[in-house]
């Protein structure tokens, strides 16, 4: 099967619906991660419409669940996804998504893996508070997840900077990490990361490429907060402090609704990033 005009032996395509949500192209497969497509909800709002065209939810292979947080594990938006796909999230969420939901839920724990078509879907960890859907508290893992086809995609949906995120960049070849690089109003809360630890952690991950997420997308209702510097700055900050971090990763920059393709080196640029690698390497020992 070909997505879109890729080559499902070397490519994959990222795009960066907005917040949390992204889809993930390759091997055959199309994954949806953290899917949230309202324009409101709770006390949030959110800056610009999904294009439900460009997403295509008749053709989502599966759908994947970091956590339970409600700008995470949206039960409207998840209804509006054919009911034969899939959900694949921590385990203890099924006790939540089996009352609101008719899909298939698939419970991961850490160190687990499951097959879809062409990709392998590994569950790692993210540092975050336990995953709770209101007015309930039901401690869920909290996961972040690779995704192993064509290409080796890291999906993180929420996590603070902790050093096991070294130990992934060990275990896995990654080729685009997705990570957050904020949250969704003017200040941090909890376990998140900044900009400057996103970038601190793509250098641990040593990533080939890069996409920010979690940030330009939704804020608290009030039109006073849709043109705050927090809709903007942070993947700009995350991209000039990873030039510092992690010179050798390509940050791609996405609006929200954008799309970017993954291209698996060939020998010859291969060979040129080990020559600046060890440059690189080489002016840090001095």
């Amino acid at each position: 099967m070909q997505l879109c005009g890729l080559d499902s032996t070397t490519e994959a395509k990222i795009t960066f619906i907005g917040h949390a949500t992204t889809l993930t192209e390759m091997s055959g497969m199309r994954i949806l991660t953290d899917p949230l497509f309202r324009d409101r909800f709770r006390l949030l709002q959110r800056k610009g419409r999904v294009s439900m065209r460009r997403v295509g939810l008749d053709r989502i292979d599966a759908v994947v669940l970091s956590h339970m947080h409600f700008d995470h594990m949206d039960y409207p938006s998840l209804r509006m996804i054919p009911k034969d796909v899939p959900i694949i999230a921590p385990v203890g969420a099924g006790r939540f998504l089996n009352r609101k939901v008719e899909h298939d839920v698939v419970e991961m724990r850490v160190g687990e893996a499951i097959s879809f078509g062409g990709i392998e879907i590994h569950a790692t960890p993210s540092l975050h508070e336990s995953g709770m859907y209101w007015p309930f508290w039901h401690p869920t893992n909290v996961l972040s997840f690779m995704f192993v086809g064509s290409q080796t995609v890291y999906f993180v949906g929420d996590t603070a900077l902790f050093d096991g995120l070294r130990d992934l960049g060990r275990d896995f070849d990654i080729d685009v990490a997705l990570l957050p690089v904020w949250g969704y109003g003017p200040y941090l809360r909890g376990d998140h990361m900044t900009p400057a630890e996103a970038a601190d952690a793509l250098a641990m991950l040593r990533a080939r490429a890069a996409v920010p997420i979690h940030w330009g997308t939704i804020h608290p209702i009030g039109s006073v907060w849709k043109n705050m510097a927090y809709l903007q700055d942070p993947p700009h900050e995350f991209a000039r402090a990873a030039a510092r971090t992690a010179p050798l990763t390509d940050v791609r920059v996405l609006p929200p609704g954008e799309s970017t393709v993954v291209t698996t080196p060939t020998a010859e640029p291969l060979f040129e990033e080990l020559v600046k690698r060890n440059a690189v390497l080489a002016s840090a020992a001095v």
